[in-house]
């Protein structure tokens, strides 16, 4: 395979003036790791506008890419590409974001079978679930496919499309929908950036008793639509005033970005309240580069999530590769990393009948709705206790724990394995030899019928021009240049002293296009009579 296509549409692997988390890290791993692992010639990347760069190229930077790897390109070149048979597959970071997009335009351009997936990550907005049910008009063929971090996910993933065609029958659509094939592939790790830290130096700046057990918690600091850290507290109040005989001292570290929330300075006030203050480190904003220390200084990982939109936990697998025993809540896709033989699942309930919340939920405010979601689910309490005060007095099983929780991670996780499984997926899709359909997008805004009558007329083939007296004077807007270049203008210019038709002009300038499509040439015919360079 040579090309794979990916849209990058802003937000995708940067958020400007953000920290990198959720869903961003694990896109900005995602291609990292191919850029490192897969087989492909080249990535292509395709941007909206001159603007999105930067961030792109900052981001990229300090990967030592070769160049000829990572191209960015235009949408507006997406169509010449695709017609070419230059792209081989077309992935987007999104299970439904301009997916469907995507995939109407491989549907109209392509001259090949040219598998277009997808990649599952939160599953829990309303919005997300409602253009869903553009798949009732552009409809995937058996080369494509939603990639699925977790068999949790998965299950929402099938469980949604159920629900669709049951509606759609029930409005009198007739027959089964096409599905798009789910294959379960976890999200990676990079070994490398969470092995390797200085234990020794980071337990001394955190202030910790050289035999303290310092327990971990890597997450976002927001309940409204990660995890809810309060009850951790209380567990860590127990573990303090109520120790087991032959304790050593607990320590809980509670490290992540700020969401635009208070939380972490409530965290603060919460534990002095509960008098473990003392026993409280919190790291607010590190960087990337600190990860790995904070998890060589840890003894234990813990992450009770009861939030709905996480479906796979990245920050897990991290602490699995760091050689760190996982306690974590019996929920989404932590059932498919965290089991026995690498730490405990605390069992999790819910205690609403969320039947009425599903019908306010496209009217709510996403971040109270997966607060009151996520207050709706119990992390048992007593079982988390017990699961943290059997590890804590019991190194030998934290050692056996953390190492089998290492294998683990470079077994399954680690990017150089997951990414030949991307690979063996878009090879499987490809060889189905689907072909696209030719059709356009049933559901596109069509411009030229809707709009066609707010203009006086139309283009005339026949009206006649010659270059005006200030012909040489004109500023082609930035983003214009992704369509034409000052070499376009200036050829067709040169042969217009005397009077010509628009129809000529047009003739001449498809004949002169290299990789464009034709409209282009009458927009470039257009764009001199509106300047005023012909007259």
């Amino acid at each position: 395979m040579r090309t794979l296509g990916m849209l990058a549409a802003p937000g995708t692997w940067t958020t400007p003036g953000q920290p990198l988390v959720g869903r961003t890290v694990a896109n900005a791993q995602f291609l990292k790791a191919l850029l490192r692992h897969s087989s492909f010639e080249e990535i292509a990347l395709f941007i909206g506008e001159t603007a999105d760069l930067p961030a792109l190229e900052q981001l990229t930077q300090t990967w030592n890419v070769p160049e000829e790897r990572l191209a960015a390109y235009t949408v507006w070149q997406l169509p010449e590409l695709l017609s070419r048979g230059r792209l081989d597959v077309l992935h987007h970071a999104s299970h439904v974001d301009r997916l469907y997009d995507l995939l109407a335009a491989r549907d109209r351009f392509a001259s090949k079978t040219v598998p277009v997936t997808g990649q599952i990550h939160s599953l829990s907005y309303p919005r997300f679930h409602q253009e869903l049910a553009r798949h009732l008009f552009v409809r995937p063929t058996a080369s494509d496919a939603l990639f699925c971090s977790s068999t949790a996910g998965r299950g929402v993933i099938e469980r949604s499309f159920n629900r669709l065609e049951s509606e759609a029958q029930t409005a009198g659509f007739q027959g089964t929908l096409p599905r798009w094939d789910l294959p379960h592939v976890p999200l990676g790790v990079e070994l490398d950036s969470v092995i390797g830290g200085n234990r020794a130096a980071t337990r001394t700046s955190l202030n910790l008793p050289s035999n303290a057990v310092l327990i971990t918690c890597l997450a976002r600091f927001t309940e409204y639509d990660k995890l809810d850290l309060f009850p951790v507290l209380r567990v860590l109040e127990k573990l303090v005033s109520e120790p087991s005989a032959g304790a050593p001292p607990v320590y809980l570290l509670l490290a992540g970005a700020r969401q635009g929330t208070k939380t972490p300075e409530m965290l603060e006030l919460w534990a002095r309240h509960l008098g473990v203050h003392d026993r409280l480190r919190l790291k607010v904003d590190f960087t990337d580069a600190e990860k790995k220390d904070l998890l060589a200084a840890s003894d234990l990982f813990v992450s009770p999530v009861d939030n709905v939109q996480e479906t796979f936990g990245q920050s897990v697998i991290e602490a699995l590769a760091a050689g760190l025993p996982v306690v974590a809540s019996d929920f989404d896709g932590y059932r498919d990393t965290v089991d026995e033989t690498v730490g405990v699942r605390v069992p999790t309930r819910l205690n609403v009948d969320w039947s009425e919340l599903s019908e306010l939920a496209p009217l709510l405010y996403e971040r109270p709705l997966h607060l009151v979601l996520a207050q709706s689910i119990e992390v048992e309490l007593g079982p988390l206790e017990s699961a943290l005060r059997e590890l804590v007095l019991d190194p030998a099983r934290r050692e056996r724990l953390g190492k089998a929780a290492a294998g683990r991670a470079r077994e399954r996780y680690d990017w150089s394995v997951v990414i030949p499984k991307y690979e063996y997926e878009w090879h499987r899709l490809a060889a189905t030899g689907a072909k696209p359909s030719g059709k356009p997008h049933p559901l596109r805004l069509d411009y030229g019928d809707f709009f066609g009558h707010f203009p006086t007329a139309t283009f005339d083939p026949s009206r006649r021009v010659q270059r005006s007296s200030r012909a040489n004077d004109f500023v082609i807007y930035p983003e214009l240049k992704h369509l034409f270049v000052e070499e376009d203008v200036r050829a067709l210019l040169i042969n217009t002293t005397e009077p010509r038709t628009l129809g000529e002009l047009e003739a001449e300038m498809i004949t002169r296009l290299v990789d464009r499509r034709p409209w282009v040439a009458r927009f470039i015919v257009g764009w001199l009579v509106k300047q005023g360079l012909v007259q």
